[in-house]
């Protein structure tokens, strides 16, 4: 089986990701901020509109799009070149959201549309969902842990 070939797609999430980073957080404030003046048994909708309005201004201002190179070159994922593996979190069709676990420290989260990737979408798709390259007949796999 052929291994599928390098592609680089330059990934933001677009709106769709920018849109769940914003409705979260929102969503998030208004439900524990009702939920504690139902608690305290104070009056909840204005104050609780207020928290999720504040909670909006506030994601919508911290979650500017970071563009991220996203490459693979037909041995190894990288991300603005930092190497490591590639997992697939969530498939949408034309949105995937894919987390990138290099081998210190911790990978950044990426989000990548069809629009984004434009003519680039089938092959990073088909890199996506390749199985990692056979290692060398010389070289040593490396060991799994134990179940």
């Amino acid at each position: 089986m052929r291994a599928p070939p390098a592609v680089a797609v330059r990934c933001t999430g677009g709106w769709p990701w920018r849109l769940l980073n914003v409705a979260l957080p929102t969503l998030a404030a208004g439900v524990f901020s009702a939920w504690a003046l139902l608690h305290l048994e104070a009056p909840v909708i204005v104050p609780a509109a207020a928290a999720a309005a504040v909670a909006l201004l506030l994601a919508w201002r911290l979650s500017r799009p970071r563009e991220r190179l996203l490459q693979w070159d037909g041995q190894c994922w990288t991300a603005d070149g930092m190497p490591g593996r590639l997992q697939l979190m969530i498939d949408l069709g034309p949105f995937l959201l894919l987390r990138l676990h290099p081998k210190q420290g911790r990978g950044p989260w990426l989000a990548v549309t069809a629009a984004e990737a434009g003519a680039a979408w089938h092959a990073l798709r088909a890199a996506v969902y390749s199985r990692p390259p056979e290692t060398p007949a010389g070289a040593t796999r490396p060991e799994r842990a134990a179940d």
